[in-house]
């Protein structure tokens, strides 16, 4: 009676002890669990009203646990009871950071989008402006000095326009930055919210096409190209970090997109213009002066285009009279490349990788050919050496008859003296 008495006390405790071992670890997973709800709920949180709601939720999770403090102590390793709070608080505290940058963003967003809108409206009115005064059939001086007022004005309005831009992409990505590794939903939401706020592909597309029609309406040198295909390349560099990215998030949505393919396309189609610009005006200086270039966009076709003009002029030497072979020459040369396109136009194309210094070398190299069989160098050299000749003789006999009249009369005064005596 007493053994079996015994055994089943050694059972009723086992029982309880089992009992309360299930209830230690059902506290401890209960715990984990919530705790783990936390954290998710840190990292999706869309908003700061979300944030005080989260906060509530840890304190909760505190009051509730706290009579399990020396359990969990012992088994959240390496954390403790203190420890795993202080975490999640701190984490919670940098979320709530994020949306307080948000709000400062979008503050600042929304005062460079105001400023953008006001610099668009002020661009399409010069724009219409100088439209108005260039088709004028007669310009007075008066004119023209308002059309190169306007002219400055709405370039320095564009070179705002592209800054401010620019400055709305770089704030409004940030988000990009912070999360190298992709976004979730809530990370995903926060960069609609900014792309939205900032209007941003509709002020890109706008920026870019302010300047591709402000190179439509005015007449633009060779700095004023150099410094737009600056901005373009500084721009452009810009979209490229940043676009595919854009891409990426915005994946599931086709109208936005579309936007985005678009700008692509815009971006290459500015950098088109310029180039077609840019090898177009040095093409015009060929023609001012009647020299019959082949056309030509690139380094490459440049070479080649002058390189067959050399070798027709080559061909037709001794056809032609020299002097109108001569001519041809020196309004290639004199005329047009040496006084304009290799000291203003070449560096500007070397610079921006539309021509190479191999290139140029090359056309040196046809222009020499040319010269030995066409421009008569040597006798040229033989005038300029002869004419030098007879200058240094002039010279020298200049001064020895100044240097000889002071013997003879140093002679006469001499014979004078002597008949005296």
């Amino acid at each position: 009676m007493k053994m079996r008495f015994f055994l089943f006390a050694i059972l009723i405790i086992a029982f309880t002890a089992n009992a309360f071992a299930q209830s230690d670890l059902e506290k401890v997973q209960n715990f984990k669990s919530r705790y783990q709800q936390l954290e998710a709920a840190i990292k999706n949180a869309t908003s700061l009203d979300e944030c005080t709601t989260i906060a509530e939720n840890i304190a909760k999770l505190k009051n509730d646990s706290s009579g399990e403090k020396d359990l969990l102590d012992k088994t959240l390793y390496p954390e403790n009871y203190e420890s795993s709070f202080t975490k999640l608080e701190r984490a919670l505290e940098v979320r709530k950071g994020d949306f307080s940058q948000i709000t400062e963003l979008t503050s600042e967003v929304g005062t460079l989008k105001d400023k953008v809108s006001t610099l668009s409206q002020e661009n399409q009115g010069l724009i219409s402006q100088i439209r108005t005064l260039q088709i004028k059939s007669s310009k007075d001086a008066q004119t023209i000095a308002s059309l190169q007022k306007l002219v400055a004005q709405l370039k320095a309005n564009i070179q705002q326009r592209d800054e401010l831009v620019r400055g709305i992409v770089d704030s409004l990505l940030t988000e990009f930055v912070k999360y190298p590794g992709g976004m979730n939903e809530a990370e995903k939401s926060n960069v609609f919210m900014k792309v939205d706020n900032g209007n941003l592909f509709y002020n890109i597309e706008r920026t870019i096409a302010d300047n591709v029609q402000f190179m439509k309406v005015t007449q633009m040198n060779a700095e004023d190209l150099g410094e737009m295909k600056k901005q373009y390349k500084d721009f452009n560099k810009v979209w490229r970090q940043i676009g595919p990215k854009l891409a990426e998030v915005y994946a599931s949505r086709r109208d936005k997109a579309a936007m985005i393919s678009n700008i692509d396309a815009m971006f290459t189609d500015w950098n088109m213009r310029l180039n077609d610009e840019m090898w177009g005006q040095v093409n015009k200086l060929f023609r001012e002066k009647k020299v019959a270039l082949l056309p030509f966009k690139n380094g490459d076709q440049f070479v080649n285009s002058v390189a067959a003009f050399v070798d027709d002029e080559l061909k037709n030497h001794g056809v032609k009279s020299s002097t109108e072979s001569e001519n041809v020459y020196y309004a290639f040369t004199d005329s047009v490349y040496f006084k304009t396109v290799e000291p203003v136009w070449i560096p500007v194309l070397i610079e921006n990788n539309m021509m190479t210094e191999a290139n140029k070398d090359s056309i040196d190299s046809h222009i020499a050919k040319w010269k030995e069989k066409v421009a008569p160098g040597s006798k040229m050299n033989w005038v300029y050496i002869g004419g030098g000749a007879v200058i240094v003789f002039l010279i020298i006999a200049y001064f020895l008859k100044g240097k000889k009249k002071p013997v003879k009369t140093f002679t006469k005064k001499a014979e004078e003296e002597e008949e005296q005596l």
